[in-house]
Formats: structure tokens, sequence, C-alpha cells
């Protein structure tokens, strides 16, 4: 079986879709529709049809899904549309500017029977699997503590992104992201939020944020997203009782730490600046300099994860056949955006926010 579709908005993440559907069996694309002149120049070059109007890829009956590539604050309207018009839908992250917004777009989803799904493709992304691995398998005993940070220095693209009224700004870009990848690591509600967004590139909205997350369950996290970091900070640092995981940058440059169980001798005091600690000594790492045969610590290479983001359109289009259940859920989505709005609700009141505590 073979799907047609029809992309609206034919900037980078439009060509980046209509490039990768072509690699999708069973998938095809006819055409775009897009405001910009210079879009549709780039999609009549790409051999693409360009339509005239949205109404005309609802009327056209041999389009049966559409792709949502443009600016935030125009995905709800497209979306139920095209929902109505009996076309399936995939969106772009963040699939709405609010959660009322992404419920209401779920319930016409329910009601005609046709597929909304968002492209969360963060969560197929490398070091997130990997550490979502170290997570799910304990490889460093129960994980009680997670860094997740996304740092650049390049601030806001200076387009649409840099406007509230269409959704710009790091929380609905990189938070989108991060605490989703969050929400599908941690299996427990989230009983504590207390964020902080930064504006000091003098934006209308919001460059970076930090916000720290406790659940009903212990697990405690911090997610950190900047737009004005010349020094970047790790990626990912995973904590527990018995051990870490670190994971440096894209490159995937990282490595665990972990306790193995053997008995050790009490550590020796340490010069640390101008006191001594104990506390705070390091592991002995050089284990040719220990009496004992097994090493009370071990430092091993971050495990390998098969990885393929081209899964994301293979379901898409398994699930409008419904041979699959979506791998992004619209009830994750929504989840997700209230989550979202506590941290804006915490930045805003400076007080702790209580999203899911029962």
């Amino acid at each position: 079986m073979t799907h047609t579709f029809a992309i609206v908005g034919y900037g980078t993440q439009g060509v980046y879709h209509w490039k990768n559907l072509q690699q999708i069996d069973g998938a095809e694309v006819k055409g775009i529709y897009d405001i910009d002149p210079r879009a549709n120049d780039d999609a009549e070059a790409d051999g693409l049809h360009v339509y005239e109007s949205f109404q005309e890829i609802l009327d056209d009956s041999a389009v049966d899904f559409v792709f949502i590539c443009t600016p935030n604050d125009s995905h709800h309207d497209y979306a139920v549309e095209a929902m109505k018009a009996g076309k399936d839908v995939l969106c772009e992250k963040p699939a709405m500017m609010t959660s009322a917004e992404m419920e209401d777009v779920d319930e016409v989803s329910r009601e005609t029977g046709k597929l909304f799904m968002v492209h969360q493709n963060r969560r197929w992304d490398p070091d997130y699997q990997v550490i979502k691995k170290i997570c799910d398998e304990e490889l460093i005993g129960p994980a009680t503590y997670l860094e997740q940070r996304i740092h650049g220095s390049r601030g806001i693209p200076g387009d649409w992104r840099q406007l509230p009224e269409q959704g710009g700004g790091m929380i609905l870009d990189w938070g989108v992201h991060t605490v989703d990848r969050l929400l599908m690591m941690v299996d427990s509600p989230v009983v504590d939020v207390y964020g902080v967004r930064s504006f000091v590139a003098g934006h209308d909205v919001d460059d970076g944020f930090q916000a720290y997350f406790r659940f009903a369950n212990g697990f405690r996290a911090l997610v950190d997203v900047s737009t004005n970091a010349y020094i970047t900070l790790p990626k990912f640092y995973l904590q527990s009782a018995t051990g870490c995981a670190i994971i440096e940058d894209w490159e995937m440059n990282g490595r665990i730490i972990r306790h193995t169980g053997a008995e050790e001798d009490d550590a020796t005091p340490i010069q640390a600046g101008v006191g001594l600690t104990k506390t705070m000594a390091p592991r002995i790492m050089d284990y040719a300099k220990m009496a004992s045969t097994t090493p009370p610590v071990e430092e091993l290479p971050l495990p390998e994860v098969d990885s393929d983001v081209m899964d994301f359109y293979r379901n898409a289009l398994a699930a409008a056949e419904g041979r699959e259940e979506p791998a992004i859920t619209n009830a994750s989505v929504i989840r997700c955006l209230k989550i979202l709005e506590a941290v804006i609700r915490s930045d805003e009141t400076r007080e702790v926010v209580h999203p899911e505590q029962a």
C-alpha cells in the first residue's frame, strides 16, 4: 500500500522530511503548500507539485497524509482541518502552543479515526538511547538522579522563533525534546517542578531554562537548556548509589564508572584546596597499586544501541493502517506540554509547582 503525502511548510524541516520519506517503502510525496515564493521555487526544482492553497490539499483525494512543518501557532488549525477532511496527520514539534490545544486535536483524532502523530525525533538520538539503556537495565544499579543538557552559544534563530505569538523560545523548542525524553525514562508521576527561564539575550521569549524535577518514586532530574553557553557541560550525567554514567557530547564520548562490590580500605585523606578531606577523596583507579585482586571500582565503555529514526516514518504508516500502535502517543505529548507549562508557571510564580501530585 502506498501513502501519498503533502507537506505544509517547505522550509528546513519540510525539506528534511521530503528527503527522508523518499527512503521509506510505501510513501511518496506529491507536493507542498507554502506561503513563501522561495519555498515554492525550491519545491518545483525538486520536482514537487505546488498547491495554491491548503484547501487544495484537502480537496485532493490522492493525498492521504499531511505533514505539518509550519511555525508552531498554525499547527492546531491545519491538523484539525486535515483530519476532518479524512487525512492522517504528522506534525513537527512542538505539537501545539498549549496542552489545551493538543487535547482538542486529540479529541478530533478520536472522533475522525484519523492518525495524529508528532515528530518527537529526539527519542531516537543515540545519546538518549544509550543513557536510557543504562537506566532501564540498571547497568550502574537503580538510577537516582539525571542531568540532561542541551548547550550552545549561537542564540535563538533570527526568525519566528523569537516571537512569543508564534511559539518561539527554548521551552517550546528543546524543552519539548528534553522533557519528553525524561518522561519516557522515568515511570513515575512528577510531583515537584521548579523552573527558571533565561532572558539574557533580551528577546521576548526565553533563550534557555533550567528545571528541576522530583518524581513520586524519589528520582530527581535537572534539565538545562542554554543558547549562550560558550563552554558546554556534559549532555547526560546519570547517578546511582553504586555508579555514574556520563555522555560528554554529540560524538558520544563518555564512560561508566561503577562499584564492583569488592571490599576496599578506608580512604586516605587528600589535600583539597587549603584543607584535608577523606569524604571527597577520589577512587583509586590504578589497580596495579592495590593489594586486592578484585578492584572495587571499574570503568566501562558506553553500551551500544541500534537506533534508526526512519522507524518513525515506518511506524506512522503502520499506525495509519492499524498494524501498529503509534510510537509517539497523543497522551505522552499532552503530558509533556502540561509539565512544560508547570515549568513556566514555576518561573512566573517563583514557587515549586506540583503538576501530578496525588
